[in-house]
């Protein structure tokens, strides 16, 4: 008991004495008995407004800080020195009813398990639209098969296997390209266009890193400068396709139609003129959360649902994701288009729809849902919050003219207008340093305190609290405590004389 007595005098006689020398603005005149209640008052007043304010203008400034970080600001590009990229481009096949598909006809006469049961075109209508995802209508699923499950003499829809199915019936790459050329001179197609399963089925796409190495053996270098300006892709198909304009993490969707674009009928040639402006990223963003940059990197992988089946973020990606997770929450199941081929377990290779889970997930429009559910804002059903990829280029449609020709093939031809002269760059405008600089000028203002007030402050509770403690008993410090008030206020009275006799 004495010791605790003994310890709370020797506190009370160092906070008098830390608040009689602290080096804060204030605190002297208010603990300081020599001083008429009126003045101690003012000052106490004068005080506390100083924190209120400096602990206001503290809490707005980290506010800001962690909402406000990142600005985005243009500046010019050298061509001399910065080659420009040609985007990444995507090639869907389409379904298309005027098509002959051999595999489709193969498949559908294994189904007749006799010679006198008869071809089912309602079947192959409901296998296209299965397949083909243009060709899906909503409602369509039930409408085609319900009327022959009683029939034991009429061909009926299959119940499952629509991944191999779909795998036999699409043209594969050779099957699908014709021809590939970059300024009028031919490329091997199949060597740089790589598979890839999306939304809308298999695709194959052109230097994107959600299939190839960045300029790895199978990235095909389509770079312009001063002295090769020119930059004019051509593709001609034997097949009914959807061709993408894409940024190099991006994969086709079909929900994000934009820069899509259909080569459906034969003799179908078009022409498609673009501008594209990049963007480049400071260092120092990676540093920033994700939710005040509100962008993502391809190498971050921080999905609201879950990890990603695809290399690189993207949005493209976090949209197919998202639908897919949709689709296993209301039915269990997902399509079979969204099944990676050797990125799934056994269990979820099980939860591939079949005729049922098609079903379910038609009845939900979960097949392919509105557009709304990209939308930040919407709060019905099963929203997607998705961020866009900090290196998110922007492509711009500034032409496009089609023609019909005599031809068998289709063809598009992508062409870059003109070369940009500027580029987007996201930076920060507030690194952590400044927070340090902004609080303690702000502290620095309003109390008078430094960083060696925290220093100071340390002092008197740690080293000069332990020294009183030690040497101390309770009779010296209850006598010290009043001499060093009365030592105090001697010397602001002899200040006061001073300054009195000089004027």
């Amino acid at each position: 008991m004495l010791l605790l007595l003994r310890l709370g005098r020797a506190f009370y006689r160092i906070l008098v004495d830390y608040c009689n020398n602290a080096s804060l603005a204030g605190i002297g005149y208010i603990v300081n008995r020599r001083y008429h209640p009126t003045e101690r008052l003012f000052w106490f007043v004068c005080t506390s407004i100083a924190w209120v304010f400096a602990v206001r203008l503290i809490c707005s400034y980290m506010e800001l800080f962690r909402t406000d970080t990142i600005s985005i600001a243009v500046e010019n590009i050298d061509t001399r020195a910065e080659p420009i990229v040609f985007p990444a481009v995507g090639v869907c096949e389409m379904g298309y009813v005027k098509e002959v598909y051999p595999g489709l006809q193969s498949y559908l006469g294994a189904l007749q398990t006799n010679d006198e049961m008869e071809f089912n075109y309602d079947v192959e209508d409901y296998m296209l639209r299965i397949i083909f995802h243009n060709l899906y209508n909503e409602g369509s699923i039930s409408s085609y098969c319900a009327m022959y499950e009683e029939c034991d003499d009429c061909m009926r829809c299959p119940k499952d296997g629509y991944s191999q199915t779909a795998a036999m019936v699409r043209a594969n790459c050779s099957t699908l390209f014709r021809e590939c050329r970059w300024n009028d001179k031919p490329f091997d197609c199949c060597r740089y266009f790589q598979p890839i399963e999306t939304t809308i089925g298999t695709c194959y796409l052109l230097n994107s890193l959600q299939t190839v190495e960045k300029h790895g053996k199978k990235w095909l270098p389509l770079e312009m400068d001063t002295e090769h300006p020119d930059g004019d892709l051509l593709l001609t198909y034997n097949y009914a396709v959807t061709t993408h304009l894409m940024n190099e993490d991006d994969i086709p969707h079909i929900l994000l139609r934009r820069l899509q674009f259909q080569q459906t009928m034969q003799g179908h040639e078009e022409k498609i003129y673009f501008t594209l402006q990049n963007i480049v990223n400071d260092p120092l963003v990676r540093s920033v959360d994700i939710d005040v940059r509100r962008c993502l990197f391809p190498d971050e992988h921080a999905l609201p649902f879950g990890n990603t089946s695809y290399p690189k973020y993207s949005y493209s990606v976090c949209v197919t994701e998202c639908l897919k997770s949709i689709q296993l929450r209301v039915c269990n199941c997902f399509h079979h288009n969204m099944l990676l081929a050797g990125k799934f377990s056994c269990h979820e290779n099980g939860s591939v729809c079949g005729y049922a889970g098609m079903q379910c997930l038609d009845n939900a429009g979960l097949i392919a849902p509105p557009t709304r559910i990209l939308q930040p804002w919407y709060t019905g059903g099963f929203p997607c919050h998705c961020y866009p990829s900090c290196k998110e280029n922007e492509i711009r449609i500034v032409g496009r003219h089609t023609y019909m020709n005599d031809q068998a093939e289709r063809s598009v031809k992508l062409k870059l207008m003109i070369h940009p002269t500027q580029r987007y760059r996201r930076q920060i405008v507030r690194e952590n340093i400044d927070v340090v600089v902004s609080i303690g000028g702000i502290l620095g203002l309003f109390t008078g305190a430094s960083i060696l007030s925290i220093a100071e402050f340390f002092y008197f509770f740690t080293v000069r609290f332990v020294s009183y403690a030690v040497r101390d008993d309770g009779h010296d410090t209850d006598e010290s405590s009043d001499d060093a008030e009365e030592s105090s206020s001697d010397d602001e009275h002899e200040e006061q004389n001073v300054y009195t006799n000089i004027s």
